[in-house]
């Protein structure tokens, strides 16, 4: 295994496994998405976002920032191939239960382990299960929600997820051969075009077995097994905190009251 990933490993506490195994992954995957916030900040800040390993183990994991699915499943898909997984990028469509025609700005990984394929995902934010999903259509409970992977026409496949109005299609893909390239291409889109969701959104999530905090734009919603709260962030001072206490995001003030005024302000 890469010397690169030795912070990681301190930072989740992990020990490599000696042979790939199914609890190791659903251990390494329930602790990715507990410890690294999925957001949108260096987006709404118009930061460079590069995705070279490096780099992004310095964000994500030195830096404390935290960051979305082209950086934190680019740091799982390259961790997992270095301890001996068998690797598959995928690039999905984001449906968010609507049937649209949408640009492939997702990515995510496909382990085979013991001839069975599953579904790994550490950056879909507050949706995102947090152990591997096996494909076939059986409900599977990950943490506070249900899913199952469901076969389409055209040899395409869709994430579903339980929610009490029924079935909520999250996104859809296929298994063809995809690259770093497609990646780039999904990545530009959604970090510097003007009409992309993270340049125009602050949104930020932390999501455990018990708990999911998200926070989209003004609102900060948190949900549990037996309660769910909402609060509102009415001022930048409040949006810091809640930035640098609950996310334990390494944000600056003026940042914070950037992202107040670029995303909340005016919708006050």
């Amino acid at each position: 295994m890469s010397i690169l990933f030795d912070d990681y490993l301190a930072e989740l506490q992990l020990v490599p496994p000696e042979q790939p195994n199914l609890a190791f992954l659903n251990q390494f995957i329930t602790r990715h998405i507990a410890s690294f916030s999925f957001n949108s900040v260096y987006s709404v800040l118009g930061k460079t976002m590069p995705l070279e390993l490096e780099e992004l183990l310095e964000k994500v994991v030195n830096q404390g920032m935290g960051g979305y699915c082209f950086e934190h499943n680019k740091i799982a898909f390259e961790f997992l191939r270095s301890l001996g997984y068998s690797t598959r990028l995928v690039v999905a469509r984001v449906l968010n239960n609507q049937d649209r025609s949408a640009p492939r700005t997702h990515r995510f990984t496909v382990v085979e382990l013991n001839q069975k394929s599953y579904l790994v995902d550490v950056g879909f934010g507050a949706a995102c299960p947090i152990t591997a999903i096996e494909f076939g259509e059986v409900w599977q409970r990950s943490g506070l929600d249900r899913y199952f992977i469901r076969e389409i026409e055209n040899r395409e496949f869709e994430l579903v997820v339980e929610k009490e109005g029924g079935l909520f299609v999250l996104y859809r893909f296929d298994l063809a051969n995809y690259s770093e390239a497609d990646c780039q291409v999904g990545h530009f889109y959604s970090h510097q075009h003007p009409d992309a969701v993270f340049v125009n959104n602050l949104v930020v999530s932390q999501k455990s077995a018990n708990e999911v905090c998200v926070l989209t734009n003004e609102t900060l919603h948190t949900r549990s097994a037996t309660q769910q709260t909402e609060q509102v962030m009415d001022t930048a001072n409040k949006l810091h905190q809640v930035l640098t206490q609950q996310f334990k995001l390494n944000i600056e003030e003026d940042e914070s009251r950037h992202l107040f005024e670029r995303c909340i302000a005016t919708k006050l």
